[in-house]
């Protein structure tokens, strides 16, 4: 099946479901309303080319990864190979007897759902989809996140101090990569707060590390080099543990591009 009928029909499943609840669009939050109103845009474009010889896969020569001042832009080489939006938790500790201290940041826990054609198919949707996908409650297991119905592809987390993104499921594998932090820079003045208020964490290039002493060889299949967290929303720790518990998660939502050879 060509794969533009399968974003198409993908596409219009979104758009019907918030057509359900059109009554009710008033009440929902602007970047809601406007991941909605792009959804119908995109829809209205694929209906006239749905017909059009199109490959059975994504063509991401098309795809563009959000750039911003300070951050480096891929090595060369490098093209993309896999698109996730990560939705989680920003994990911290404190340390009650000194509320004037900064949050210490341990890590992050986060589902990362499948993106990657969409990113490519229609980039003005899924451009606004971590604005959206903040102010949503966290899909729970086996569930597609919300508005995308984008499934998952696997999970963020840390191994040591390692950030690990492990995109082994039952119905897909995209490797396993182990990385570090080569550059953070700020997210943009205007990028998406948290549902509580709190500000998007920064972005990242990371770098693919070798995978830690005792795992398996098939852990660096992947071939994955470079990994970058754009996109933004929410995640940040306040500035100072006044008024936090020993530990605490502030959600957040990003995109995970994956870069390779």
């Amino acid at each position: 099946m060509q794969f533009s009928i399968l974003l198409l029909s993908s596409l219009a499943t979104i758009a019907s479901s918030a057509a359900i609840e059109k009554r009710h669009i008033s009440a929902w939050p602007e970047a809601i309303r406007d991941y909605f109103s792009s959804v119908s845009d995109r829809v209205y474009e694929l209906r006239s080319t749905a017909t059009r010889a199109t490959p059975t896969t994504c063509d991401m020569s098309s795809a563009t990864m959000p750039t911003i001042s300070g951050l480096p832009p891929p090595s060369e080489g490098l093209s993309i190979y896999h698109v996730v939006v990560g939705r989680g938790t920003q994990n911290y500790t404190c340390d009650p007897a000194q509320p004037s201290s900064t949050p210490t940041a341990i890590g992050a826990l986060a589902t990362l759902y499948n993106t990657t054609c969409l990113s490519s198919m229609a980039p003005g949707v899924f451009g606004r989809l971590t604005r959206s996908a903040i102010l949503m409650p966290t899909p729970k297991v086996g569930q597609g996140l919300f508005p995308a119905n984008a499934l998952a592809s696997g999970h963020h987390y840390f191994t040591g101090s390692a950030p690990t993104f492990n995109l082994h499921t039952t119905f897909s594998n995209f490797g396993i990569d182990f990385a570090k932090v080569d550059t953070k820079v700020p997210a943009p003045s205007n990028a998406a707060l948290g549902s509580d208020g709190s500000k998007a964490v920064p972005w990242l290039k990371l770098i693919v590390q070798d995978p830690p002493a005792g795992s398996l060889a098939e852990d660096s299949a992947s071939g994955v080099k470079e990994i970058f967290r754009v996109n933004t929303a929410g995640g940040s720790a306040p500035k100072t543990c006044e008024g936090q518990p020993a530990s605490f998660q502030k959600e957040y939502a990003a995109e995970y591009w994956f870069l390779k050879e």
